[in-house]
């Protein structure tokens, strides 16, 4: 049943990104615009959340294999695209982030293995809080790219093809760092709360988790006070951004990598 659910959430997301390419040719950049492409992008998130119930929750705990924390995390990355769509006009990045989506609950629909994970309530919330981060900072990395290509786009002169239906560069920028900021305070109250409620977190496979977690915590910090104090923008918040991101995709994913996919093992 799960597996015929996420083909249909992944059916939907495609349809999701076709509508949003042939809107965008028919009408400029809006809030709460497209509405049937929002619309069908909402039922996608809805399936796709109903397929990752069934993958993720059993009876042994959570089943934490690479491909489903990759499609619950970019789940949680379209969500707040959609969400944040509802109110700044930022639709016409779901042609990146959604494409993304679909692929990565398509690896979700092939794992098979993975580490059943017992939990508390205290390590949820801290699961969530990480999470949170994550999205956050992931989909700030991705505006983060789309700004720098549409700057250089701009500078050249070039307002064609997908540059074209992008909101204002001062819009973008503000929500830029907007996002990067709420990223930041998730990030920093998951490592409070890994701090508290993790009693091993040096421990065992979490001491890389917690060093590249830090690390990027600082990466960011910087950023956001380079931003405030010296008024960072462009190709120098997109290193920054980018260098962060990647130490946090190392920190959530790169062990699942190389125990599930490398070495074989859960």
């Amino acid at each position: 049943m799960s597996i015929a659910i996420g083909l249909l959430a992944i059916l939907l997301y495609l349809i999701t990104t076709g509508s949003l390419v042939a809107a965008a040719r028919r009408e400029p950049p809006a809030p709460a615009r497209p509405r049937l492409p929002l619309g069908i992008w909402a039922a996608a998130l809805l399936v796709h959340l109903g397929a990752l119930s069934q993958l993720i929750w059993t009876d042994a705990g959570l089943n934490l294999c690479l491909g489903n924390a990759v499609s619950a995390s970019l789940w949680l990355v379209a969500a707040l695209l959609w969400t944040a769509s509802l109110r700044h006009p930022l639709a016409i990045m779901g042609v990146i982030v959604l494409p993304l989506t679909a692929l990565a609950l398509l690896g979700a629909l092939t794992c098979s293995g993975g580490t059943r994970v017992a939990t508390t309530p205290f390590v949820e919330i801290h699961i969530m809080l990480a999470a949170l981060g994550w999205a956050f900072l992931a989909l700030s990395t991705v505006q983060a790219a789309v700004m720098t290509a549409q700057h250089r786009a701009l500078h050249e002169h070039h307002t064609t093809g997908f540059v074209r239906y992008l909101p204002p560069l001062y819009s973008m920028e503000l929500w830029l760092f907007r996002m990067i900021f709420v990223g930041w305070v998730f990030l920093s109250l998951s490592l409070a709360s890994g701090l508290v409620f993790l009693e091993d977190l040096f421990a065992q496979h979490l001491v890389h988790k917690s060093v590249l977690s830090i690390l990027a915590w600082i990466m960011f910090s910087v950023l956001l006070f380079g931003r405030w104090r010296f008024g960072w923008r462009g190709s120098r918040a997109l290193a920054w951004t980018t260098g962060g991101f990647v130490s946090l995709v190392l920190a959530y994913f790169g062990s699942k990598l190389v125990l599930e996919v490398i070495l074989q093992r859960v």
